[in-house]
């Protein structure tokens, strides 16, 4: 009686391991590279930086890119939602992307295509300098440090008698 417990819990997480499984297999990831959802394909999420993505195909999840590029052909779709940060996207005439939009810092060209959920569209380039704010902080931090030092010169000495009491 105490191994119908155990039976049930194992089959559940083995079930659950290989369901994710197949779904992670559907997903794309990439770093430096380009990302093309062919014609006949179908994938799950895709997460990408400094990368292309090219979407002639269907894609059923989410869409992550930084410092990249979207482009969706006409009549094809995103089902779930778009974060871009310094990235342009470009929609085709009767794409649609079913969740929400979110891109900063990069160019937005809609053709006639359809946005299902929210819009959050910043292109100004300036908002890519507060992620890097830190990063600046201290790089100038580190030169005014670098460069007070090499402008240091030591004290000439000074000229004889010229502190003597007469």
């Amino acid at each position: 009686m105490r191994r119908l417990p155990i039976l049930a819990a194992v089959s559940l997480l083995s079930i659950s391991a290989a369901v994710a499984h197949a779904r992670s297999s559907e997903d794309r990831a990439g770093v430096g590279n380009q990302i093309v959802v062919e014609e006949d394909q179908t994938v799950g999420d895709i997460a990408c930086a400094f990368c292309d993505v090219v979407v002639h195909g269907r894609v059923t999840g989410d869409v992550a890119i930084a410092f990249g590029k979207l482009q969706v052909d006409g009549g094809k779709s995103i089902s779930g939602d778009v974060a871009a940060f310094a990235t342009p996207i470009t929609l085709e005439e009767g794409s649609s992307i079913g969740g929400d939009l979110a891109t900063i810092g990069g160019n937005y060209t809609e053709k006639g295509a359809t946005v299902h959920g929210d819009r959050l569209i910043s292109s100004s380039p300036l908002w890519i300098l507060i992620p890097l704010a830190p990063i600046l902080f201290f790089a100038g931090l580190i030169w005014l440090l670098i460069s007070t030092i090499r402008n240091r010169t030591p004290m000439p000495p000074p000229y004889p008698g010229r502190y003597q009491r007469m």
